[in-house]
C-alpha cells in the first residue's frame, strides 16, 4: 500500500471529538475518498471491528481498514483495545491495518507500541498532511 486511499475506511478512534474532526479533515484535504469512522471510546471501535468482518464475509480481494488509535482514552483506552486486538485469530486482523496516534512522546510507549506486530506505526499529535505521508510510508516499506 502505498495510497491512503487504497483503505476500505478509516477508523478514527480518540476520546476528543474535536480531534477526530480535525484528523478527518485533514484526511479530506489529503485526498481520502471512502468512509471515515469516529468513535470516541476504544471499547465501541473494537465492537465494530466484528461488524466490519461480518459485513465483509464472502468479499474477495478487499482492502483493509485503518485504525488511527489513541493510547490515553478514559475507561477502555489505547491499550486495552490493542491487548483484546491481539487476541483476534489472524484472519480477522488481517483486515484491519492499526498506526497509533497519540499525544505522548513517552520513549516507553514508543518502544512498547514499535514492538507491537500488530502496529505498523506511531504518530505523535498533532495530525497533519504530513503525518498522512508517514502513514503511507510504514505500509509502503512495511
Amino acid at each position: 500500500m502505498t495510497d491512503i486511499n487504497e483503505f476500505e475506511s478509516i477508523l478514527l478512534v480518540d476520546d476528543d471529538p474535536v480531534i477526530n474532526i480535525l484528523n478527518s479533515k485533514f484526511l479530506r484535504r489529503a485526498g481520502y475518498l471512502h468512509k471515515i469512522w469516529k468513535f470516541e471510546d476504544g471499547k465501541d471501535a473494537f465492537q465494530y471491528l466484528h461488524h466490519i468482518v461480518e459485513a465483509q464475509k464472502g468479499i474477495v480481494n478487499k482492502n483493509p481498514v485503518l485504525v488511527l488509535l489513541d493510547l490515553n482514552m478514559p475507561v477502555f483506552n489505547g491499550w486495552d483495545f490493542l491487548g483484546r486486538y491481539n487476541d483476534l485469530d489472524e484472519n480477522i486482523k488481517k483486515n484491519f491495518r492499526i498506526v497509533v496516534l497519540s499525544s505522548s512522546s513517552n520513549q516507553e510507549d514508543i518502544d512498547k507500541i514499535n514492538g507491537n506486530k500488530n502496529v505498523f506505526g506511531y504518530i505523535i499529535k498533532p495530525f497533519s498532511i504530513a503525518s498522512i505521508d508517514a502513514i503511507e510510508k510504514f505500509f509502503k516499506y512495511s
